[in-house]
């Protein structure tokens, strides 16, 4: 009986770990912003558009047009549902990051993240007053 369980427990352990590498995998590249909605108020098409975002390993960029406007790293956990993104921007204070949630479909990444130390959010939405950010990123094809 010990076997078998084992053995369970031991696949199920390996698809989570598979699970975070193909999402880590297909986060690398540059992605396009499609549409940014900050505490309830959308960005404009002209504004959201400019920005962009590099992701190589755990480290990110963010530009606006080619202006570098912000840089950090990034966990992922693709076990939780919905699955778990906390990004620790470099000027953070240490230890400091911002907790959010992903999830990617066919070249296009959603997040929606709250601030530093604040609570993450349990849906892909940004109402007012409620202090998160809504992202949406195209893969930008190469």
């Amino acid at each position: 009986m010990i076997q078998p369980l084992f053995l369970a427990l031991c696949l199920l352990a390996a698809d989570k770990g598979d699970s975070g590498k193909k999402d880590q995998d297909a986060l690398q590249g540059d992605w396009a912003a499609e549409r940014w909605v900050v505490d309830g108020m959308a960005l404009s098409d002209d504004d959201a558009q400019a920005l962009f975002r590099t992701i190589k390993g755990d480290s990110y960029t963010v530009y606006r047009f080619r202006k570098q406007v912000g840089t950090g790293t990034f966990k992922i956990d693709a076990t939780k549902s919905p699955k778990q993104i906390d990004f620790i921007p470099a000027k953070a204070p240490k230890g400091v990051a911002m907790p959010g949630i992903y999830k990617l479909e066919k070249g296009t990444l959603t997040i929606c993240y709250g601030g530093p130390g604040k609570k993450r959010p349990t849906a892909f939405e940004s109402k007012e007053g409620s202090g998160h950010t809504l992202t949406v990123w195209k893969k930008e094809k190469k």
